[in-house]
Formats: C-alpha cells, sequence, structure tokens
C-alpha cells in the first residue's frame, strides 16, 4: 500500500511538473512588433540566391502584389510591409524559383504583430488636501491614475512602460513617487506636505517584456508614446494657525 501511494504522489507531481512547463511553453511572441505610422523590410536569405533568380512573397499563403522580384543585388527581393497594415498578427513567408521554373521550399512563416492605437487619461482621488495631513499615520495625500485604453487587445509580451511629470510653480517636483507598473494603469502617491500646486502630467509607451525576443519598430523609435489628453492638478493647503479668543463686544 505504501509503494502504491508513493508511486501515485509522484505520478502527481510529474503530471503538474509538465503542465507547468507546457503553459510556459505556449507563450506565443513574435519576431517584429510595429505600431504608428511605420514600415518596414522584409529580406530573403540572399546567400542562397542567384542573380536573376525571382523571389516570390506571400501573406498567409497567398502571394503578395508585384510578387515576385527579380533578383540583382542586395536588397532588390525586399518586401516592403506597408505602415497601413492592420492591427494584429501577419505572417509573411518566401521562396525561391530558379532561372529553370524550379521553386525551393517555402520558408518558416515570418510573423509580424501590428500593435493598435492608444489613449492615455489621468484621474485624481483628492483634488485638494491639507500638507500636514499628509505625515499623519503615513496617509497619502492624493493618489493620480494613468489609464491607458488600446483599441485592441494586447499580445502576451507586450507591456506598456510610464513616464510621470510633476511640476509646482513652473519648477520640476517630488511630492511623492509612481509605481513600476507595467499594465494598463499607473498610479502616482503623493506624500509631500509641502504646500504648492501640483500639476501632473504622464506619457506612456510599448515595451516588449523580459524574455521576449521579438524586435519593437515604433515610428517615433520610442515606443508609439504619448500622452496624457489633460494634466490633473493638486492642491496641497497650509494648516491653519493657532487661533486666539477675544472678547467681541
Amino acid at each position: 500500500m505504501k509503494k502504491t501511494i508513493t508511486r501515485t504522489v509522484l505520478a502527481t507531481l510529474v503530471l503538474l511538473l509538465s503542465l507547468t512547463f507546457s503553459s510556459y511553453a505556449q507563450i506565443d511572441y513574435h519576431d517584429v512588433y510595429i505600431c504608428g505610422n511605420t514600415s518596414v523590410k522584409l529580406r530573403p536569405q540572399e546567400s542562397i540566391i542567384n542573380a536573376t533568380d525571382k523571389v516570390h512573397w506571400y501573406l498567409e499563403g497567398v502571394e503578395v502584389a508585384g510578387s515576385p522580384f527579380t533578383y540583382s543585388t542586395s536588397g532588390s527581393a525586399d518586401l516592403t510591409i506597408p505602415a497601413n497594415l492592420a492591427v494584429g498578427l501577419h505572417k509573411y513567408t518566401t521562396a525561391i524559383e530558379s532561372v529553370g521554373g524550379c521553386i525551393g521550399e517555402i520558408s518558416e512563416p515570418y510573423e509580424i504583430y501590428k500593435l493598435p492605437t492608444k489613449t492615455l487619461a489621468l484621474t485624481k482621488s483628492v483634488g485638494t488636501y491639507c500638507g500636514a495631513n499628509s505625515a499623519v499615520n503615513g496617509t497619502s495625500g492624493s493618489v493620480i491614475t494613468a489609464t491607458t485604453t488600446p483599441a485592441a487587445s494586447l499580445p502576451a509580451g507586450v507591456e506598456y512602460a510610464y513616464t510621470w511629470s510633476v511640476t509646482e510653480g513652473g519648477n520640476a517636483a517630488t511630492p511623492g513617487s509612481a509605481d513600476n507598473s507595467t499594465t494598463a494603469t499607473s498610479q502616482y502617491t503623493m506624500t509631500t506636505s509641502t504646500v504648492g500646486t501640483y500639476i501632473f502630467n504622464a506619457s506612456v509607451k510599448y515595451a516588449l517584456s523580459a524574455g521576449n525576443t521579438g524586435t519593437l519598430v515604433s515610428a517615433d523609435t520610442q515606443g508609439c508614446s504619448v500622452d496624457a489628453t489633460a494634466t490633473q492638478t493638486v492642491i496641497v493647503t497650509p494648516k491653519p494657525g493657532k487661533p486666539t479668543i477675544s472678547l467681541a463686544n
């Protein structure tokens, strides 16, 4: 009986481990991620192409317009991916045709994922608070939340990177700190007790997560960074002085 129980436990552990590794293996990263009004070029393996060979290009198995291209010099058979590519995954393949009319095997798919446009909006929990109260029991004065809204869902391996900026009286200020969120929301928590009018702004861009071996190509070379649609202002007020009482009549 003891041996049977032991074998059952071991079998269960093996099954759980295999399921765990399987879940990691199922993450589907792509070769290139593009965003914004940008285009990229795809190049076939030129070391196996002879002059006057024809290079065929296919998108999802259908030959693209203008294909095949006659190869002459390096780059002459490149395929330019249009900037207006639809949002989502696109799989390109290529094949080489010799002068004699022999067509070689089709390449493995090269995957391009067009990322959606996005907007960023800021909201705040409190518009005005007493500076003296922010240091009481670690209470925060206000929390400003940045929310990113993409036009479509994102593929695995793509995340957000936020940059916050705060000014007071026209000068850069640090009235608290932001989290390190890579999700659709990021928060800046105010803890300052310094009186003033603080103006918050933020920007967000696309970034590839750790482990994603793909390449991100953007029109602005900054991950298609966008600014918040409007700033948010938080006013930190002083603590009133201690009054005295006098006879009024």
